[in-house]
């Protein structure tokens, strides 16, 4: 088969990889008819690798065809349409039966994201196909009459996005600040209306951006024109925002996630961070105002069941991020238009 294959710094190339089978008897091997390019995967675009060499395999959000199950699998068959969990677990170990297939002690070994496919550890999805462990537990069925693009951003980016809104704790009549504008923070944003929010501000440095935002109901603001922190005062009678999300992964954003919230506020931190440590002004910022902050690595497994009838329902349409559709083997391009904003880039999907 081929796919994208990460060799180094702005390296992705379309080449053979050997083809995915059956390892182990609760394996499935999917045929992939969706791909898509995550932020996260810029990470490795960029050099910030967080673990392990290249060459390997990208890519964590991928939908497609049963092709193979092992003997063991009892709940998917050949033929059957799929999404695939980008966090896999077992679905047996004692994380896994507290619902944080993220820590599954059988797959991971105690290295973190070494369960998300499309890292050195773990081949990825940007293929043609795929080997899925432990299928039972990471596959989701796609219902009838719905096309694979709707179901794709399952996978992760629309969890994530709304895992974002629940950890920050959003309930009706707060005000929220989510810093980014990309598909994770477009899904945190819908997550926080969804959740019953008043105002929902969108940060970011990209116009074409805001005006999504803007027309999805949300109060944009640019840090190059804008005073974040005053702009939402402003707008609270000095008070300040009663959650923030950090949605795009940068470690300077966390300060000012903490710096916007008010005395008692929420935030969360769903980015995915460069390799490294990030510094919290914790006296002052955090434990002297009361404020909450939580982070997590979504696990789509608790999701899935939360989200997809707000698809099929049209109370969600998760294909309103998709800006570029591209054929595999132009996938290295897609990762330069992403990685560099062109042609005002939100989401690019990929057909094999």
């Amino acid at each position: 088969m081929k796919g994208l294959v990460y060799h180094g710094h702005e390296d992705v190339r379309f080449e053979s990889a050997p083809d995915p089978k059956i390892e182990d008897a609760h394996d499935v091997v999917v045929r992939i008819e969706k791909t898509a390019i995550c932020g996260s995967d810029l990470h490795f675009w960029h050099g910030e690798t967080i673990a392990g060499l290249p060459p390997f395999l990208l890519g964590h959000e991928f939908a497609g065809v049963v092709e193979d199950a092992g003997s063991a699998v009892e709940r998917f068959r050949k033929g059957d349409r799929v999404l695939v969990s980008c966090t896999v677990g077992c679905g047996r170990c004692d994380e896994c039966r507290d619902h944080r297939y993220g820590g599954c002690s059988t797959l991971t070994g105690g290295i973190p994201y070494s369960n998300v496919f499309g890292n050195p550890l773990r081949q990825g999805g940007q293929a043609e196909a795929a080997r899925v462990p432990f299928a039972d537990a990471n596959l989701f069925r796609v219902p009838d009459g719905m096309d694979y693009e709707r179901g794709l951003f399952l996978t992760d980016v629309l969890p994530t996005g709304y895992m974002g809104a629940e950890l920050a704790e959003v309930g009706p009549g707060d005000v929220v600040v989510v810093f980014g504008c990309g598909p994770v923070g477009t899904f945190a944003q819908r997550g926080a209306q969804l959740r019953g929010a008043s105002q929902v501000f969108a940060v970011d440095l990209d116009d074409a951006r805001l005006a999504r935002a803007r027309a999805r109901g949300c109060t944009p603001v640019n840090p190059r024109t804008q005073d974040v922190k005053e702009t939402v005062r402003e707008a609270t009678r000095g008070r300040g925002a009663d959650c923030a999300i950090e949605a795009i992964g940068l470690p300077s954003l966390v300060a000012q996630a903490i710096d916007v919230v008010r005395f008692g506020g929420r935030v969360a931190v769903i980015g995915v961070m460069p390799a490294g440590d990030v510094a919290l002004p914790w006296t002052t910022g955090v434990m002297g105002r009361n404020l909450t902050l939580r982070s997590a690595l979504v696990e789509p497994q608790n999701y899935v069941p939360k989200l997809l009838p707000l698809i099929e329902q049209g109370r969600l349409d998760p294909t309103e991020i998709i800006t570029h559709r591209l054929p595999l083997a132009d996938g290295a391009r897609g990762y330069e238009i992403f990685a560099a904003h062109d042609e005002d880039a939100l989401k690019v999907v990929l057909t094999p």
